[in-house]
């Protein structure tokens, strides 16, 4: 009685408003209270909710997605590529996805991929001949690599949450990244050739009056950045915090020799970064007590008792769980519905002895595509907002790309290796064999 109770004023205080916080932690205050459950284990819970140097790398990601974005660096990689397509018909949609997979990333959150990179995109397929609302419909598809593919602020909150390493945690997403950018090429490609967009494209790029050296060495001081976050992580010479940390000195010392950077500015991705780190750790202190809450009410066993038969079938079990993050992406922000399921869905998927990283990854790429889905997915009115395209129309354009973000997903759900290869064998190998 006390976890149904518990589970209704959570949806209903969500049904009225409330801030998501407070819908975590009120009713898991009254429930400590009612069941006589020591306050302590509050304190505790919100101690040991945030006490964990894996979450060091954070705040770091999110300044240097948001210097990213502040400084514009993206816009010089953007016209090095068009200068090596030479004008050619069908280039700028692929450019958008590549460029997608590489720098996206580098914000670590779909929303901030996005507002940085859609204005950049849609302006640059629109000129090629493509609708805008197909170049935004492709940014938002393209964005939801940005989460997945390190550095990746959902996977470190995971890993804290599954108490795994970070770094196994990120590098989790460097094969399903690669596999959905790979399905969106293969879409466009598609696309391009049967003339599918409506209507065709009318003219290709315009070519570039400067020199492709010129361009190259414009942009080759932030082409470099993800390589540098990569290697470093990859070859165990600093932690995620750590590499983060290198990130924004990085981008800082860019936007001084560049002269792209103003104090102004720079403020401004401070306090923008510190909205948004202080968001996630109330979010994360909240979603402790009121996980625990449900911890000790043994939701997990009760939701297998629920299932029946079905609870010892992995395939099964691994369908329902992606089909209820899908939707949880479709209503709630990607970091709070991580906060929320992840200790439950890895408790009932352990029997099973599935890799935690697989099921994190597997957990990521649900609410990333969730987010980008109407009726309420917030990456389409971001991008709507940004490329000044009317959201009816993104959406429209955007229903046909989940055929190859759904595909992905169904691969890396049947395939573990998919999401574990890449860092069980670089860990593999830092161990010596």
């Amino acid at each position: 009685m006390n976890m149904i109770l518990l589970l209704i004023g959570f949806v209903g205080l969500l049904a009225v408003g409330a801030p998501i916080v407070v819908a975590m932690g009120l009713p898991a205050i009254i429930y400590y209270i009612v069941s006589g459950t020591s306050l302590s284990l509050v304190a505790y819970s919100f101690y040991q909710s945030t006490m964990s140097f894996s979450l060091l790398a954070v705040p770091a990601f999110i300044l240097m997605g948001n210097l990213v974005s502040e400084l514009g660096e993206t816009a010089r990689a953007f016209d090095f590529a068009r200068a090596l397509a030479k004008g050619k018909r069908g280039y700028s949609s692929r450019i958008a996805v590549v460029l997608s997979l590489i720098f996206a990333g580098m914000s670590g959150a779909a929303i901030a991929g996005v507002c940085g990179l859609g204005p950049i995109f849609v302006d640059s397929m629109e000129e090629e001949g493509y609708e805008r609302d197909y170049g935004a419909a492709l940014t938002i598809a393209a964005s939801t690599v940005g989460p997945i593919f390190p550095p990746s602020i959902p996977l470190v909150l995971y890993a804290t949450i599954a108490q795994i390493s970070s770094v196994k945690s990120l590098l989790g997403g460097v094969g399903p990244g690669i596999l959905m950018s790979a399905m969106l090429l293969f879409y466009v490609l598609l696309v391009d050739k049967k003339k599918l967009v409506n209507p065709p494209m009318a003219k290709a790029m315009m070519k570039e009056e400067r020199s492709i050296r010129e361009l190259f060495f414009r942009a080759l001081p932030i082409a470099i950045a993800p390589l540098l976050i990569l290697i470093t992580m990859l070859s165990g010479i600093f932690s995620p915090g750590e590499t983060g940390g290198m990130a924004v000195l990085y981008m800082l010392l860019l936007g001084i020799c560049h002269r792209s950077l103003t104090w102004s500015g720079f403020w401004r991705c401070v306090k923008e970064t510190c909205k948004s780190v202080s968001s996630i750790m109330v979010i994360m202190t909240a979603g402790g007590i009121f996980t625990k809450a449900l911890m000790l009410e043994n939701l997990p066993a009760k939701i297998i008792a629920l299932l029946g038969p079905v609870a010892n079938i992995p395939l099964a079990v691994i369908l329902i769980v992606n089909i209820i993050l899908l939707i949880m992406g479709m209503f709630m922000e990607s970091n709070c519905a991580l906060i929320l399921t992840a200790p439950i869905v890895l408790q009932i998927t352990q029997g099973f002895g599935m890799d935690p990283v697989y099921i994190g990854v597997m957990m990521v790429m649900n609410l990333m595509i969730g987010l980008s889905t109407p009726p309420f997915g917030l990456c389409i009115y971001a991008v709507s907002r940004v490329a000044n395209v009317p959201s009816e129309k993104v959406i429209k354009s955007v229903v046909p790309m989940y055929i190859p973000l759904g595909i992905a997903l169904i691969l890396t759900s049947l395939i573990p290796a998919v999401s574990t290869f890449v860092p069980n064998t670089i860990m593999s190998l830092l161990a010596g064999g």
